[in-house]
């Protein structure tokens, strides 16, 4: 058994006081959890099983341009990007701010132009990219490169991956044979590959033929230069298929331990697949027909559509297309340890109608309790969940 500790000597009206604020803080602390010794401390929610808050941020139809005044845009919110602390240091720094967050607007046509920016994660939501410009148009999904503060955006329509300074305006477009339809975006968190001399990769998936690419910053003497392989390829489905991607820099999958690791979502068969070594993969012309290695298949996912890593504890989350739940999958025991419905309206399995998620980050807050930002499409809003 523990030995108690002695207290020292204090005045009794001190000891009072010390003893009714301890007791207060367990009592009114909903996250207090009490050892045998008699102490206690806080638990965050880690989890999607801790968090039962639902709110909405504000809606991506109806923003604010940049001379103040309220116009409607072409809206259906599909990605979600936070942006990391570079954005304060990068040359082209604007009002972007770390913690802000950036949804893209797919569009109702598929033919969106307007990225949003929410500041600090709050409403309302404001026009972020310079518009208008021609190469925007149906943006999918989207992620920062954390060492320059610069955003990655898959336009589906307009066939490129357009690059965008932290003040919204476009610092390159990127075209290849390649790209077909791209629609998901990862970044490598600066992983080199030594064997073309990138500095950093990021990935894109192509909704045309379900292949995934892996395309390369090298840097020259006049900018740099974007090479593009095909690293993988999944199972097609009528209509095109959206295949989401997150990249995470370890992944313990069963008894085994892999780096740099892709992950990747095969909706046709409910499947989450891991690429490892996902930045030196296949640095040739050949394209790669690699279907990955199998991290979870089956229910409860149901034509997965947005991924993101939890921060917390490495889990992967992962929204439904045809049910709208949240799903946490643990890869270490293959197993989904939570599911959660974000929004109640059904879904048709045959035409998508009511299918409202595909965008998917996550965060903590200062006592480390999970957030999970998802946009819906049902409602053109991005919404959070929180404890």
């Amino acid at each position: 058994m523990r030995k108690r500790r002695h207290l020292p000597a204090i005045a009794g009206s001190a000891l009072l006081v010390i003893i009714l604020a301890v007791v207060a803080s367990t009592m009114f602390s909903s996250r207090a959890t009490t050892h045998a010794s008699g102490g206690s401390f806080y638990r965050p929610a880690t989890t999607i099983n801790g968090l039962d808050s639902i709110k909405m941020i504000g809606s991506t139809a109806f923003i604010v341009d940049n001379h103040g005044h309220t116009i409607t845009v072409d809206a259906n919110p599909y990605g979600i990007a936070i942006a990391p602390r570079t954005v304060l240091t990068s040359p082209a720094r604007g009002l972007l701010r770390p913690g802000d967050i950036i949804v893209t607007n797919f569009g109702a046509n598929d033919t969106g132009t307007t990225l949003v920016r929410f500041p600090g994660g709050r409403g309302p939501g404001l026009l972020f990219n310079t518009t208008p410009n021609a190469g925007t148009k149906g943006p999918a999904f989207e992620a920062f490169n954390t060492l320059t503060g610069t955003d990655w955006v898959a336009n589906f329509s307009a066939n490129n991956v357009q690059v965008f300074q932290p003040n919204g305006s476009v610092l390159a477009n990127i075209t290849s044979p390649f790209f077909n339809k791209p629609w998901g975006q990862a970044f490598n968190n600066g992983a080199h590959n030594t064997i073309d001399g990138s500095v950093d990769s990021f990935f894109t998936t192509n909704t045309g033929d379900a292949t995934i690419d892996r395309i390369d910053v090298i840097p020259g003497a006049h900018g740099p230069t974007f090479r593009v392989f095909q690293i993988g390829q999944l199972s097609q489905m009528n209509g095109g298929t959206r295949i989401e991607i997150a990249w995470t820099a370890s992944l313990r999958i069963g008894g085994r331990l892999f780096l740099d690791v892709l992950l990747a979502l095969d909706p046709k068969n409910n499947r989450i697949v891991a690429y490892p070594h996902s930045t030196t993969i296949n640095t040739v012309a050949t394209r790669s027909t690699s279907q990955g290695i199998t991290v979870f298949k089956g229910k409860p996912l149901n034509a997965p559509g947005g991924i993101t890593i939890n921060p917390l504890n490495g889990d992967i989350l992962v929204v439904n297309m045809n049910d709208n739940n949240l799903v946490e999958i643990n890869a270490a025991i293959g197993r989904a340890i939570g599911v959660r419905q974000l929004d109640n309206v059904p879904v048709d399995p045959q035409s998508g109608n009511g299918s409202a998620l595909f965008g998917l980050a996550a965060t903590f807050d200062s006592r480390g309790n999970l957030i999970v930002y998802f946009t819906d499409d049902n409602t053109n809003t991005l919404n959070v969940l929180s404890i």
